[in-house]
């Protein structure tokens, strides 16, 4: 299998009067079918030239997610009557953002819960 190779199409950028060259400056279009088909197909090249390293792979991640504490809190830090602070929960992937009226031992208010937010999505950015 050969790799894809991605088309030049020379586009000049000029920022704070210093003009240059950027062949592939076309890959920033993300909804463009054309970029979208040079990706996919640079994504079967990887996962064929990487098939034989697949167990590999499972099994270091296996070992980073082992080391994980998953679900953690970060340090609160005050800010006017709140204490501001975020959290994890095992099995989620992503963080919740918090806060606390007055106390630490107040109750919590959620601020941003992003795994509400990344429900029903591929993922979230």
């Amino acid at each position: 299998m050969t790799p894809p190779i991605a088309q030049k199409k020379p586009h000049l950028l000029t920022l704070h009067g210093d003009t240059r060259l950027d062949n592939y400056f076309w890959l920033r279009e993300r909804t463009s079918p054309e970029v979208l088909a040079y990706i996919k197909a640079e994504n079967e090249y990887t996962e064929a030239v990487m098939a034989h390293a697949k167990p590999l792979q499972e099994t270091l991640y296996r070992e980073m997610v082992g080391r994980i504490q998953e679900t953690d809190s970060t340090a609160p830090y005050r800010q006017g009557d709140y204490f501001y602070y975020s959290r994890t929960e095992a099995g989620k992937e992503y963080p919740i953002y918090c806060r606390k009226l007055g106390s630490l031992e107040a109750g919590e208010e959620v601020l941003l819960d992003l795994n509400a937010l990344a429900e029903g999505q591929d993922y979230l950015v």
